[in-house]
């Protein structure tokens, strides 16, 4: 597509994002900066998990665990709100003190000196700082087996509480107890598939009105096909990471885009190269 100088790189372009539905979505965002004309249909929601039990429980023995491993900012966040407002209630506080935002209310004071943090990326990495606090480990690659990989020097005898989703992958808890680890996991947050698509939208793909689809993960990938199976073909796929793009081929489609590295800016970066 020819530009005028100056012109937005995805002026007239429309662009399907499929993350979860929430405030100032950044890849949303971005996209708007850059001309896009922006869609968003959820292919999955995020909700608190069945139970806070578990989650409760593994809170009050934190002192115990040697790293906090978050795999998502999902996690950072339901897992710190819950952490503040057990911690806040406990302490004599009000559930409305408890649900103040996080930059009002720091929990650096809440994680115990001993424990350290790890976030599988940079955007996980930045929801840590919206609390005042800092991860101790990024890995270079943004998976849970370069996480593992960065983890499992050491982790002899270490003690892991790894924050967790409803689904996914095994390979972090699963690396780290072969490399001598003992691993707690507890589930956080659900992740929940959007069973009917907004009728709009559905139609439009219908028709070959939507230029990209946004795929940020392997959930999303599968609730995707779910919620629209060809249709997806009348539209390129722009896929976060390598493992988004493996298990959109096992699914039968082939993204047009994938992120050099998984972030959201390297994904809209994608988008732009192959429009």
């Amino acid at each position: 597509m020819t530009r005028e100088k100056g012109e937005p790189p995805l002026l007239g372009v429309r662009v399907m994002v499929t993350r979860p539905e929430g405030p100032c979505d950044p890849l949303a965002e971005q996209l708007r900066r850059l001309g896009a004309e922006v869609l968003v249909q959820p292919a999955i929601r995020i909700t608190e998990p069945a139970g806070w039990g578990p989650v409760d429980a593994a809170l009050a023995r934190l002192d115990s665990f040697d790293w906090l491993v978050f795999s998502s900012g999902n996690g950072v966040r339901y897992l710190l709100e819950r952490l503040r407002r057990v911690r806040g209630v406990a302490a004599g506080g009000s559930q409305e003190a408890a649900a103040e935002e996080p930059k009002k209310q720091p929990l650096s004071s809440l994680i115990p000196s001993r424990v350290k943090l790890a976030a599988i990326g940079p955007g996980t990495a930045d929801q840590l700082a919206q609390y005042h606090l800092r991860a101790d480990l990024v890995p270079q690659q943004f998976q849970a087996e370069a996480l593992a990989e960065s983890l499992c020097r050491g982790a002899q005898g270490r003690r892991f509480l790894l924050a967790r989703a409803s689904r996914g992958r095994e390979v972090l808890a699963e690396q780290l107890a072969a490399a001598g680890a003992k691993v707690e996991q507890i589930v956080v947050y659900a992740s929940v598939d959007v069973e009917v698509p907004d009728a709009r939208f559905a139609q439009m793909l219908a028709g070959s009105q939507i230029d990209w689809i946004t795929v940020t993960s392997s959930a999303i990938a599968r609730s995707l096909v779910r919620l629209f199976d060809g249709a997806l073909s009348r539209s390129k796929l722009a896929s976060i990471s390598p493992l988004t793009s493996g298990v959109l081929r096992e699914l039968g489609y082939a993204p047009a885009a994938e992120a050099r590295e998984a972030t959201l800016p390297a994904l809209a970066a994608a988008i732009v190269e192959a429009s």
